[in-house]
């Protein structure tokens, strides 16, 4: 069992940041669009956008955190791996 896994730790942190700046979703769906009109379509039209925009912000949330796990798991990973080294010196 002599097979090495190695981690580039700060090429995984980059793509962590870079997850983090892309995860930021933000809904351009219109709150209330009716106005005056009173069809069931438009009402329909803006529960659907108001539903997509609370799951939307939902799946921002569970990114965040799954992020912030992910980095977690890097660092103890990154930790491990030095006292290891360290005491194999």
């Amino acid at each position: 069992m002599g097979q090495e896994i190695k981690m580039d730790f700060s090429k995984v942190k980059q793509g962590l940041s870079q997850l983090k700046h892309a995860s930021v979703l933000r809904s351009t769906l219109p709150e209330h669009f009716s106005g005056c009109n009173h069809l069931s379509a438009v009402s329909t039209i803006e529960e659907l956008n108001r539903e997509l925009k609370e799951l939307t912000e939902a799946y921002a949330a569970v990114l965040a955190k799954q992020i912030a796990q992910t980095e977690s798991a890097v660092n103890a990973m990154k930790e491990t791996d030095e006292a290891i080294s360290s005491s194999m010196k």
